[in-house]
């Protein structure tokens, strides 16, 4: 027998949810940039940016920014190192 959140990490991890852009938006907001600061470094309008994570909410069923970040992680659409900015830095 699964479990309700089994069947969801197997859903997601058949099918990617997010958009390379909502996953833009939700690793740097889980990087702790506020919604301004990921609209300069994406290039896009804060109010782009709140589409985007309105939209991941709705996609991954989250009720809120924290919800989805976990929720994103438990079905493969991120994962830990996305976060850690080290060691994106050290890569560049």
């Amino acid at each position: 027998m699964t479990t309700i959140l089994e069947e969801r990490t197997t859903v997601a991890k058949r099918r990617e949810i997010l958009t390379r852009r909502e996953r833009d938006c939700l690793v740097l907001s889980g990087r702790g940039l506020s919604e301004k600061e990921v609209a300069q470094q994406l290039d896009i309008s804060p109010n782009t940016v709140r589409v985007h994570i309105e939209n991941i909410k709705r996609k991954l069923g989250a009720a809120n920014k924290s919800h989805a970040l976990i929720l994103s992680l438990l079905s493969g659409e991120t994962e830990l190192s996305d976060f850690d900015e080290q060691i994106l830095d050290s890569s560049n």
